[in-house]
């Protein structure tokens, strides 16, 4: 059984977070389910997923306006049923979004896509699909927004510098399983254990370097595991020599936390807790 059983949350670092988190409540159908009063916030998706918002001072090396194939940690996909997606784009149009390229896009083959910025440029896109990528259907939290026209996150994408190698790490590493490969260049979606969780590689137009892990903009990754084998999941990324970035630690609270670097410097981390954030 593996023990890296999927995405918890994907972080955004702003030096804004309440303007950010009051965009994403607002335009994208998040709920406010965590504040600390120091302006980190959890925001739920009706699907169960989550975006955690952070604050910081440091600036990207992207300078705030990515382009669409730099390298790194690049955008989100929020999922759109098929008879929401007009509804959807026409309100972000409304609300004056940055749209990216020529957009929206739609498909031979039924997908539909719209990518656009969030207010501190970040790169966002909806999606939606005839056939689902995930296997496991969607929970039924109580904690959820309702009847809302954005799902939650369908896939995080990663720009990287050689797709092939760094898909494969995360095949043997993370235990992710490979479930579409589009084009033979290297742009594939990779699976977690949980069913749910996508991760989308992507070959890289021009290397940016690495960032600085706190550094503004969508910056890592949190990998949901059992809070009794945190420890044991960092020891085993340790033995294969990963870049620590925190070492394991146990809080307090019970929560179980290890930050590290993938092998082209896109910032993980492994979370255990005794309580899920969601119900």
């Amino acid at each position: 059984m593996a023990i890296y059983q999927g995405i918890e949350h994907v972080a955004v670092f702003s030096a804004d977070t309440t303007r950010l988190r009051d965009w994403y409540v607002k335009n994208l159908d998040m709920k406010c389910i965590l504040d600390n009063g120091a302006g980190v916030y959890f925001l739920l998706m009706a699907n169960g997923s989550m975006i955690e918002l952070v604050p910081s001072q440091e600036p990207s090396l992207c300078a705030g306006k990515p382009q669409v194939k730099d390298s790194g940690l690049r955008h989100i996909a929020l999922a759109v049923d098929a008879h929401d997606f007009g509804e959807a784009v026409h309100r972000l149009a409304e609300s004056g979004v940055e749209t990216i390229g020529k957009t929206p896009h739609q498909f031979p083959e039924g997908l539909a896509t719209y990518h656009f910025r969030d207010p501190d440029g970040n790169i966002l896109h909806l999606i939606s699909r005839p056939n689902r990528l995930s296997l496991a259907m969607p929970p039924r939290l109580a904690d959820a927004p309702k009847n809302v026209l954005i799902q939650g996150i369908e896939h995080t994408c990663i720009i990287a510098r050689d797709p092939e190698a760094l898909r494969a790490w995360y095949i043997d590493a993370l235990k992710f399983q490979l479930i579409v490969r589009d084009d033979g260049h290297g742009t594939a979606f990779v699976l977690a254990a949980d069913g749910s969780s996508i991760i989308e590689f992507i070959q890289a137009e021009r290397e940016i370097g690495t960032e600085h892990y706190r550094a503004q903009g969508i910056r890592h990754i949190a990998l949901r595991m059992n809070a009794a084998d945190v420890a044991e999941g960092a020891g085993r990324l340790k033995g294969r020599g990963v870049e620590v970035l925190e070492d394991y630690k146990a809080l307090e609270n019970g929560v179980q936390l290890f930050f590290f670097r993938d092998p082209e410097g896109n910032v993980l981390h492994l979370v255990g807790r005794t309580e899920p954030l969601a119900k």
